[in-house]
């Protein structure tokens, strides 16, 4: 065999095992052509060498299928994700969970600048997972809300050791103002002054799949 088929070969093989768990997943095997499934295996090789957490990427993959997308589609789609979580894992750093990641990459695809939220996980350090926190900020950007306002509304929450359960609760405060007609921008910054202030929480560090 020359190089040229053994290289063949070998990638036939990654694509047919793009994640061991899922290899025999019919959605992969009927639904996906060799070329994306070749394409979305390097895409994993590579975050998984870069310690970043792949199961994100395999949900975006499979909510491709789920809509119909075709494959370069969802490679796009895949490799788009990628990049942000990549571009997240370097402003968080290395202890960053792999749902922080996850969370902080749906805020940097919102909008805001990945230095922000390594300002904030900088300014928690260990106290608290910040998932929830990066959750919702991406939220109320996608709202309407300008991304330097729901920084800071963030930022004050998490500095002030807010709850899990107060910033939910800001989060659909938030979210019933603006659907009122109240600013975006007006509707988190007053909903941030109501929280009250908590005791920095300790949570025990999160499952990282990576």
């Amino acid at each position: 065999m020359n190089r040229s088929a053994r290289g063949l070969a070998a990638m036939i093989l990654a694509a047919a095992a793009i994640v061991p768990a899922h290899a025999q997943d019919p959605r992969i095997e009927n639904r996906l052509d060799a070329p994306s499934r070749i394409a979305i295996s390097a895409l994993l090789d590579s975050a998984r060498a870069q310690g970043i957490p792949v199961e994100p990427l395999m949900q975006k993959m499979y909510e491709g299928l789920a809509v119909g997308a075709d494959g370069p589609r969802i490679v796009s789609a895949v490799r788009n994700l990628k990049v942000e979580m990549a571009t997240v894992h370097r402003a968080l750093g290395t202890v960053a969970t792999a749902d922080e990641i996850k969370a902080a990459a749906s805020a940097v695809h919102a909008g805001v600048p990945a230095v922000e939220l390594g300002k904030i996980k900088k300014q928690s350090g260990l106290r608290r997972s910040l998932t929830l926190p990066f959750t919702v900020l991406a939220d109320i950007v996608s709202r309407g809300v300008p991304v330097e306002a729901g920084v800071n509304a963030i930022r004050s929450l998490v500095g002030a050791g807010a709850k899990d359960a107060d910033i939910n609760d800001f989060q659909r405060n938030v979210s019933g103002d603006i659907e009122k007609g109240a600013p975006p921008a007006a509707a988190a910054e007053t909903r941030a002054k109501a929280v009250p202030a908590g005791k920095p929480e300790s949570t025990k560090p999160e499952q990282d799949d990576h």
